[in-house]
């Protein structure tokens, strides 16, 4: 499995909107990709444990993933 980073902003959006960072590290290594960037940039999005959908905005470098930003989808 890949090392996850959060970056502070990340940090800083998941607090303020509630969300899991456990939840958000799981969808990020393991949630279904809805799109890929040309800069690298993946969005993903899976199912929480609390029924609802998060989309998790990260990248991978080399065997890192490091996720940017996060949001439930109401």
């Amino acid at each position: 499995m890949a090392e996850i980073i959060v970056t502070d902003h990340a940090k800083y959006r998941l607090l303020e909107r509630g969300v899991d960072v456990r939840e958000t590290k799981k969808i990020a290594n393991n949630g279904k990709v809805t799109k890929i960037e040309s800069d690298g940039t993946i969005t993903r999005m899976g199912m929480c444990d609390n029924g609802l959908p998060l989309t998790v905005i990260s990248k991978k470098e080399g065997n890192r993933i490091i996720i940017k930003t996060a949001n439930y989808e109401h």
